[in-house]
């Protein structure tokens, strides 16, 4: 009778390993048979590599800790052969899909594994791998800049260092992965920086009979922190014993995905943060200590970034544009007046532009209405250089492009004009430089030329002794059978009300926001002098309070170097009428 082939098969290895002096059979091999020779430092493969493992460090990682041994992964090796330089087979790939299955099945689909297969254990050590919720925001950033030239591939990145001090690269590039805001109560006042608040330094601020911090923050029992009961509890502990108590908050990636199908086209979205829709948005948490040195999260209220009273304690946790309109907020303006926050600053401004605009749109139908009982007086226009022209030009155009610009930054999701947010920043970058040299090569020019004392300047004196007549003269629409002003400026073509209108925009509004614009345009260098001012919301609100009334302005300018040209085609005609009669 012929024995089945497996049992001969099974005869012959037994044989083999019976025999074979020196060898022994290892059915489980423990970790510290493989330490023995790998938790020696000078370990090294033939080609040089470091083999080395830290015992310590290994009993620490969440594969110890689990009990997942040296065996679980390298399961092909079933043998230690004593006396052999090598003591065991070489080329053994761990086999981290058995266990990490989902993870898996979406790093299958990723960039990541068209150009590595072996990159699960590139980016993750097995020996020493941890809880991702207990690696640093810098730990997390090394495993990306690794292989990734963060600041060569970023170029196009507007503030990019202050991007990269704050933020992780799944913050971004990882599109489905969960991330929020984590709050931390800390204390602000030591040298070396911030440094979060133990259970026993906040424990002698709990309220008698109270478990823990969870029952004394959470006052209504609803489950969610809304933004008074954590500042009740911050100037609790303020006002008792930690004066430079504060929140400290930070965004997270709060739980990774792997599947990074795209090369970044998405991520260069920056409304994807910078909106009221902001995926942070959706899981803003507060981690409080426990008693046995643990933490927990509670839910937060998303109106705690717009708190009044928690504005001093977040600092300027702020992201530029945050505070844009939307339709709904239109819509609920008169309910919902207090929860707007900063966004009063871009309802006013815009009612100020409606106003201003619908005032010129009725004086000019007046006037229109008006105008065949209007006596035109003769106004000289001074000829103006070529570098006059192209200085208006250059900078008239810079302006409304950066109007046009600044009004997408603010209303993204309503007016699209530049196709996307990164086009308009960038576009509103180069026009704020041009203004800027622009604006350094008008003063000296209108000084050598001798006009700007005379043409743009106008004393307060003079200005109110004329105020009625101006007013009279433009309210009764240039004066219907009464002819222009006497003090029409013939050189300039400026009387006092345009001169005291010109130099508001050149002497106070445009350098205040060439200012403010340059405060805001490198954060990352710029922002000891910011929070020296007042802190990054001042400095953003007045930058756009100044955006608003410069537009403002443009309009009324504009509109009376209409009516200039107006009263000059109507003095040709009454002048030519004359000399043929």
């Amino acid at each position: 009778m012929q024995l089945p082939r497996f049992v001969l098969v099974l005869s012959v290895i037994t044989c083999l390993v019976i025999n074979c002096p020196g060898e022994v059979a290892a059915t489980s091999i423990s970790n510290e048979e493989c330490l023995a020779c790998h938790g020696q430092g000078e370990l090294r493969s033939r080609a040089g590599k470091q083999l080395f493992i830290d015992p310590a460090r290994f009993a620490r990682s969440a594969h110890a800790r689990h009990g997942i041994n040296c065996a679980s992964c390298h399961d092909s090796i079933t043998a230690i052969l004593q006396g052999k330089k090598v003591p065991h087979v070489i080329g053994i790939e761990p086999k981290c899909s058995e266990c990490h299955e989902r993870v898996n099945q979406q790093y299958s689909k990723s960039l990541h594994a068209q150009v590595s297969k072996k990159i699960c254990y590139s980016c993750h050590s097995p020996h020493y791998s941890g809880a991702f919720a207990q690696l640093t925001t810098e730990d997390r950033k090394a495993r990306c800049l690794k292989c990734h030239d963060a600041y060569g591939s970023h170029r196009w990145l507007p503030q990019k260092q202050l991007h990269f001090d704050y933020l992780e690269c799944a913050s971004c590039h990882d599109m489905n992965a969960e991330i929020g805001a984590v709050f931390n109560f800390v204390g602000q006042g030591e040298a070396s920086g911030k440094r979060v608040l133990t259970y026993g330094q906040l424990a002698p601020f709990m309220e008698k009979g109270k478990e823990g911090l969870y029952e004394v923050l959470d006052q209504d029992g609803d489950g969610k922190l809304s933004p008074s009961e954590i500042a009740s509890f911050l100037k609790n502990v303020q006002e008792r014993g930690i004066p430079d108590a504060a929140l400290d908050v930070r965004i997270l990636v709060l739980k990774p995905a792997h599947n990074f199908t795209d090369k970044g086209e998405q991520t260069r979205n920056c409304s994807l943060c910078h909106s009221e829709n902001a995926r942070f948005y959706s899981k803003l948490v507060l981690e409080i200590p426990e008693r046995d040195g643990n933490f927990r999260t509670i839910p937060v209220d998303r109106q705690i970034l717009a708190y009044p009273g928690l504005r001093y304690s977040i600092g300027d946790f702020y992201l530029l544009g945050g505070s844009k309109i939307r339709r709904v907020d239109l819509q609920e303006m008169l309910e919902h007046i207090k929860r707007i926050g900063f966004k009063w600053i871009d309802l006013l401004g815009l009612l100020a532009v409606l106003s201003s605009v619908g005032l010129v749109c009725i004086h000019a139908t007046v006037m229109f209405v008006t105008r065949k009982s209007r006596r035109l007086s003769p106004v000289r226009r001074e000829d103006h250089t070529l570098a006059d022209d192209a200085w208006h030009l250059t900078h008239g155009l810079c302006v409304m492009l950066l109007v046009l610009t600044g009004i997408q930054l603010r209303l993204p999701d309503l007016l699209p004009i530049f196709a996307t947010f990164l086009n308009a920043v960038n576009l509103h970058n180069i026009c704020g430089i041009i203004v800027l040299a622009d604006y350094l090569f008008w003063i000296p020019y209108q000084m050598w030329r001798g006009r700007l004392r005379e043409s743009f300047l106008v004393s307060p004196r003079s200005f109110l002794s004329n105020l009625l007549d101006m007013l009279h003269h433009y309210a009764y629409p240039i004066s219907i059978r009464g002819g222009a002003l006497d003090d029409y400026d013939a050189r300039a073509t400026l009387d006092a009300f345009e001169k005291a209108l010109y130099s508001w925009i050149m002497f106070v509004l445009i350098p205040g926001q060439i200012i403010t614009g340059l405060l805001l345009y490198d954060l990352n260098r710029t922002m000891p002098a910011i929070e020296s001012l007042g802190g990054l919301r001042l400095i953003d609100s007045m930058h756009t309070i100044l955006a608003y009334l410069i537009t403002c302005s443009l309009v009324f300018h504009a509109y009376f170097h209409t009516l200039k040209k107006y009263s000059f085609k109507g003095r040709s005609r009454m002048e030519t009428g004359s000399e043929t009669a």
